[in-house]
């Protein structure tokens, strides 16, 4: 009886390096998920307009709007500097008891009664919408006209 030996490489070795094969490729996907995760992050957290950007309003859900530049926002808050609001003033009625106009004031929020700092955070769960102003806008153009005072 003779034997013949041949030499191949064990069957344990070639599925080794197949699974190494497959093992690495969610390795390389979940590295590029992560930088992903991270990259967003960053510019959502991190990266915000300057001050001298444009005019927005911030619309909440209890009715009140503010405007001034957004300055900071991520996941949870919006900072906003250079804050003012609108104010409604309805006038009493005239002598015939036709109501008037109401008058609309564009007030910053610096002058209320408490005086705050022209700053604002708020919660996004209170945020029903964000617009930027035009440069021309009614309200832009009133605020200049307020600071040059």
């Amino acid at each position: 009886m003779s034997e013949t030996v041949t030499k191949s490489e064990p069957l344990v070795s070639k599925c080794r390096r197949a699974n190494g094969k497959k093992g690495l490729i969610p390795i390389v996907v979940g590295i590029i998920i992560l930088v992903a995760i991270i990259a967003f992050l960053v510019v959502t957290i991190f990266i915000s307009p300057t001050k001298g950007s444009a005019w927005s309003g911030v619309f909440l859900t209890n009715g009140r709007t503010y405007f001034g530049h957004i300055v900071k926002q991520n996941s949870q808050t919006v900072v906003l500097q250079d804050v003012y609001y609108l104010q409604v003033q309805q006038p009493p009625l005239n002598e015939e008891g036709v109501d008037t106009q109401p008058q609309i004031t564009l007030v910053n929020i610096s002058n209320d009664f408490h005086n705050p700092e022209s700053e604002m955070q708020i919660s996004r769960a209170h945020i029903l919408y964000v617009q930027k102003l035009k440069k021309d806008s009614q309200v832009v153009t009133t605020i200049k006209q307020l600071s040059e005072e």
